[in-house]
């Protein structure tokens, strides 16, 4: 099973075959399996698991896109496994994956349990997570050449926030699964 890593060094990040391997295996150890989720472990209205992986394998002067879009393949793919494995009880919960850029260690599979946080994370306009506009122009799943699975869709978010030191910060959160409106009825 794969594990997340941070680098406290610079030196040259080894066996990255082996590593895309084992997020591959991660990824395909969803399959026919949804996650139990206890109220317990989704106090927001959301269940999560980052990305398995070193943190040299997605960000930073040591990988590339190429690497980066295998290993966003890989979480899309998990996440539609764990759609496909979705009890049919379950239609107020969304199945996602969040790849965020540039930060992409940060990437994550999220089952949102609750239609009001979803529009939280991935509504345009402003909270407590700064301000959210639609990345419209953009596709990360053709400027990355990503296979989106039958009844998946994707929506880009654009975030700015201030720091500590009041820098504004840019980060693009790229949800791709079930992110289609929910009409109600």
């Amino acid at each position: 099973m794969s594990i997340r890593r941070l680098a406290f060094s610079s030196k040259k990040l080894r066996g990255i075959p082996r590593r895309l391997r084992s997020l591959r295996k991660w990824s395909q150890s969803y399959t026919s399996k949804y996650p139990t989720i206890s109220s317990d472990s989704y106090s927001d209205g959301y269940w999560n698991i980052k990305i398995p992986v070193h943190i040299g394998l997605v960000q930073g002067r040591q990988t590339n896109r190429e690497i980066q879009s295998v290993c966003a393949q890989f979480m899309i793919d998990a996440a539609y496994n764990i759609f496909q494995a979705k009890p049919k009880n379950e239609t107020n919960t969304r199945v996602t994956c969040c790849i965020i850029l540039p930060e992409m260690f940060s990437s994550e599979l999220c089952l949102f349990t609750s239609e009001e946080y979803f529009n939280v994370q991935a509504q345009p306009g402003s909270n407590y997570l700064g301000k959210k506009t639609l990345l419209t122009n953009r596709s990360i799943i053709k400027e990355w050449d990503l296979n989106l699975p039958n009844g998946f869709s994707e929506l880009g978010i654009l975030r700015s926030s201030e720091n500590e030191d009041g820098e504004i910060y840019f980060s693009e959160h790229w949800y791709i699964g079930e992110v289609a409106r929910k009409i109600k009825i």
